[in-house]
């Protein structure tokens, strides 16, 4: 079934790349194929049940992978049909973009399921290279460029740091497989070994955007269209999230470990510096870069603890995340491709012209706030059970403020979208029906991961439960 979706995905990508010059004016067409080649895969992805491997055990296909298949399938459908959203024969259409997000989610899917270190970093790279060239692929774009450059600069960093730290490990263990590597640190855990597990972590935290090795995120959500934004905000941090865990539980010692307990203080200091960054910011996108930095803070908390609830917590967390994030972000892309800034003076008043459009933002905005009754309030309140249960009182603690302190900045938005009155020039409001069809579908979701998430923690638990 590991072999069917990168065969799939590989090929789909190739196919729609070659055929790009042909369907740069159809996008409707490269959005079908798109489309198509996702939801097969989301729907081998909902088959697959059995352990296997392919390469002699290192990529492996467990329930884990498969709910990572879902996962990134869905987002990649999602992207997909919001490519549509600025029309014929726009850059987003094109089949260059629909190709990279491909082989970006092919790369989650080969990271998750990996169970050797040189798996999990050449798919690491394949999804890290296509999201460098998503963030710059327009050049006419003001800062898209500039943000491309530092991103792919800081990246490399941190993926320089990564294999020095995996070379570190192997010289230690003898082992790049996680089962070796597990055993080897269970022996002895020498200056060597704990060398390596932190110059892993750090370029782990280049990926992750946890501070404070996050000085590309803002400048790269800021310099690509909302939609990459919002692909760049939800792929590649579901696959190192659930690729994490993985690695944490199978080759790092699991609850308890050394590397958890780094985890633990990278998230905790993401959380905080990321809220206060985040009052200053009055670009849109830059403050949703930094809430992606709290977000994925939160979800690092989760991972600290190394537990069945800490790693339910993160798969529920994702969930929702992926909603809210890429909900936020489809309405960026169609208010921006109808020449509306993304910042909050060109926002204000937006509710007072478009009600409906403005009780769609504040689902979002509230459910990343974490408000009751929407997704985001229970996967914030899954984690806070998690750091409960590992006893964990300090962070919990810490973590519960930052919740509150956070509101301030995410009800700014909703302020200046109710509160303020709309600027005499502003431009007339173009949401398209494409458009508004996804983010009502993405908002009805919010709401209903937020009252009724049984059936999704149940999937999560069974995906989740050979972990630990």
């Amino acid at each position: 079934m590991t072999l069917a979706v990168i065969v799939l995905l590989a090929f789909g990508g190739l196919v729609l790349a070659l055929l790009a010059p042909n369907f740069d004016d159809r996008p409707a067409a490269i959005g079908a194929i798109s489309g198509t080649v996702f939801g097969a895969t989301l729907i081998l992805g909902l088959l697959a049940a059995q352990e296997s491997g392919v390469l002699y055990g290192a990529v492996t296909l467990g329930p884990l992978t498969a709910a990572s298949i879902v996962l990134l399938s869905l987002v990649g459908l999602l992207v997909a049909a919001g490519a549509t959203i600025r029309g014929g024969g726009f850059a987003l259409g094109s089949g260059e973009v629909h190709a990279l997000v491909m082989w970006g989610v092919l790369g989650g899917i080969l990271l998750v399921g990996s169970a050797h270190l040189l798996i999990f970093y050449l798919a690491l790279e394949l999804s890290a290279y296509a999201t460098y060239v998503l963030v710059g692929y327009d050049r006419e774009r003001r800062f898209g460029t500039e943000a491309a450059a530092k991103y792919m600069m800081l990246g490399s960093v941190g993926s320089a740091l990564l294999l020095f730290g995996m070379a570190l490990v192997y010289a230690e263990t003898g082992s790049l497989g996680y089962g070796g590597i597990a055993a080897g640190l269970a022996y002895q855990t020498s200056g060597l070994a704990l060398g390596g597990l932190a110059l892993m972590l750090v370029g782990l935290g280049f990926k992750l955007a946890w501070v404070p090795f996050h000085a590309w995120a803002p400048d790269a959500y800021q310099g690509s269209f909302p939609l990459m934004a919002g692909f760049l905000s939800t792929a590649p941090k579901t696959a190192l999230a659930l690729g994490l865990a993985v690695l944490l539980a199978r080759a790092f010692g699991g609850e308890g470990s050394v590397v958890a307990g780094w985890i633990g203080g990278l998230a905790l200091v993401s959380v905080v510096l990321g809220s206060l960054w985040a009052l200053l910011q009055t670009d849109l996108k830059r403050l949703l870069a930094y809430s992606t930095i709290v977000h994925m803070g939160f979800l690092g908390l989760a991972l600290s603890t190394a537990s069945l609830t800490g790693f339910t917590a993160v798969g529920y967390y994702l969930v929702a995340y992926i909603v809210t994030s890429l909900g936020l972000f489809f309405v960026l892309e169609a208010l921006e491709a109808g020449g509306l800034p993304s910042t909050l003076e060109a926002w204000k008043g937006l509710g007072r012209r478009n009600a409906l459009v403005g009780v769609l933002v504040a689902v979002f905005v509230l459910s990343l706030a974490g408000v009751p009754l929407l997704a985001g309030f229970l996967a914030k309140l899954y984690v806070f059970a998690a750091l409960a249960q590992a006893g964990a009182w300090a962070a919990l603690v810490v973590a519960v403020v930052m919740v509150v302190f956070g509101y301030y900045f995410y009800f700014r938005v909703l302020a200046a979208v109710f509160l303020d009155a709309p600027a005499e020039e502003a431009p007339a409001l173009d949401f398209s029906p494409t458009a508004l069809s996804l983010v009502v579908l993405l908002a009805l979701a919010v709401v209903v991961l937020g009252v009724w998430p049984q059936p999704v923690l149940d999937w999560l638990k069974t995906a989740i439960a050979g972990l630990v």
